[in-house]
Order: C-alpha cells, then structure tokens, then sequence
C-alpha cells in the first residue's frame, strides 16, 4: 500500500484531492469523458478491458482495426472540421 502522495509522485495516478473533493473531482472527469465521441468512448473502454486479456500483438491489431474504424465516423469528419475552425466539436455519436 502506498499513499496518494507517492503515488502522483511515481506518476501512478493523475490527480490526487482531498476527500471532501472527490465527488467534484470525479464529475469534472466525467465530464471530459463525456464530451468525447460516444463510438470512440466506447471502443477505448472496449480496448482497456480486452487489454487485460490480450497479448500486446493482438490488442495492436485491435487498436489498428478500432482506429481505422474511428476514422470513418462523422464524429471524426466534425472533430477534423472543428480543430481548423478552431471551435468546440459538437459530436452526434
């Protein structure tokens, strides 16, 4: 067991709060994820659990595979055009 303290120190979590912050901060992380495309969203959470039970050559593939797949959405033609038009994307999923 080690402390939150050392553990944002090794780099093991990105943030660390006080308790009494923990909700606030976990709705504000919430909030980041949920502002991303819900397809993409779900892929990367799909990627994390098969991760656990892949071989790093066969999740490569897969991440390959969930990329190219990315790339085809409309979310992805909105996140392209909103970067140049410097301006929020607003995804449809």
């Amino acid at each position: 067991m080690i402390d939150a303290t050392t553990a944002l120190a090794w780099n093991l979590v990105s943030e660390a709060v006080p308790h009494d912050e923990l909700l606030a901060a976990a709705h504000r992380l919430a909030d980041e994820i949920a502002a991303n495309p819900p397809q993409v969203t779900r892929m990367t959470k799909r990627l994390i659990r098969e991760g656990m039970h892949m071989s790093l050559a066969s999740l490569l593939e897969l991440s390959a595979a969930y990329q190219a797949l990315a790339h085809q959405t409309v979310d992805h033609r909105e996140a392209v055009s909103a970067f140049l038009d410097k301006r929020t994307p607003q995804f449809s999923g």
